[in-house]
């Protein structure tokens, strides 16, 4: 009898992506929260997701897992004789919009090319979870699951070519991150959004983008905060989230740096200096949507790296 391979596992953190202007071009990954895959390489050829845990049976098992497109596409691409089993621990809640599909999608790329040696570059295993993302969502972006990759602050200024560029990450800048207890598909919130826009307001979202990048270049929060603004997306998917609009108010008026919608949402994010206010804000996000109706959790983060192997190395 042949003695199984050992398992391999990675983990993906969250992330919070648009960040105010920058919508389905911009994303951060946060220290934290995130999924586990394990992987390891079997005799038949194919993916197998064996067991998923903590999504309380909402996910499906089989071939339709963000995490088993990603791994797929790896194998077809650069491993067709292959196969690989996985097993996925979700650490991030559904519907989030901390990135949790895209988390699943590059947990089991980064573990299966672990498991099989391939040592694939960043915007190879980005491509296989965009791929997962276009499954699970409808649409092929990266601004979750390219900081999920390869850490930090990431702008993605182009998908035909593939182009990441990492942005400088503030020594001093502290996230509140609050879930509330409501969950906003993602296709539910893209298809709420504005057919056409008009001229100015594209002007004004594009010179917000640049002040962004400008702002993290000269590590300036105060300029920073400034430009953590949309006009475009985030009225149309506030409505979405029971509470968010007197949450942004609340943490806007105790000092709060910016405060915005992480990705689809419902996650509210809430930007400071100090580690102590982050605290602060997290709590009043929390009284707010609770007397919103809509409880949940959160917590303090940091700007963090991207996914990676956690299990001891093959040998």
């Amino acid at each position: 009898m042949a003695v199984p391979r050992p398992w391999v596992e990675a983990f993906a953190p969250a992330t919070v992506s648009n960040i105010g202007p920058g919508f389905d071009c911009l994303g951060l990954a946060l220290t934290e929260l995130g999924d586990h895959v394990r992987a390891r390489r079997v005799d038949t050829q194919g993916v197998t997701l064996v067991e998923i845990s903590g999504d309380d049976g909402k996910l499906p098992c089989n071939e339709n897992n963000t995490a088993s497109v990603a791994a797929a596409s790896i194998l077809r691409a650069h491993a067709p004789d292959a196969g690989v089993e996985l097993i996925l621990a979700k650490g991030l809640p559904l519907g989030s919009g901390l990135g949790s599909s895209g988390a699943s999608a590059v947990a089991a790329a980064v573990a299966v090319d672990a498991a099989l040696g391939l040592s694939l570059p960043p915007t190879t295993l980005v491509e296989a979870a965009r791929g997962a993302e276009a499954v699970a969502c409808g649409a092929a972006h990266a601004d979750n699951v390219a900081p999920c990759v390869v850490g930090g602050i990431v702008l993605i200024p182009s998908l035909a070519p593939l182009r990441l560029v990492s942005l400088p990450v503030p020594a001093d800048l502290w996230l509140a991150v609050y879930t509330p207890g409501c969950s906003v598909p993602t296709a539910e919130a893209r298809a709420v959004l504005p057919a056409t826009v008009p001229l100015a307001a594209t002007v004004t979202q594009a010179a917000r983008l640049g002040l962004l990048v400008d702002a993290l270049h000269k590590g300036d929060l105060a300029l920073l905060g400034e430009a953590v603004a949309d006009d475009i997306v985030e009225p149309v998917r506030a409505g979405l989230i029971p509470g968010y609009l007197d949450a942004k108010v609340a943490c806007l008026e105790a000092g709060a740096l910016a405060c915005s919608i992480s990705g689809a949402g419902p996650t509210t994010f809430a930007l400071h200096s100090r580690r102590e206010r982050a605290e602060a804000l997290l709590e009043i996000m929390g009284d707010t949507f609770t007397m919103a109706g809509v409880p949940g959790r959160g917590s303090v983060e940091r700007v963090g790296p991207g996914a990676r192997v956690v299990s001891a190395p093959l040998h």
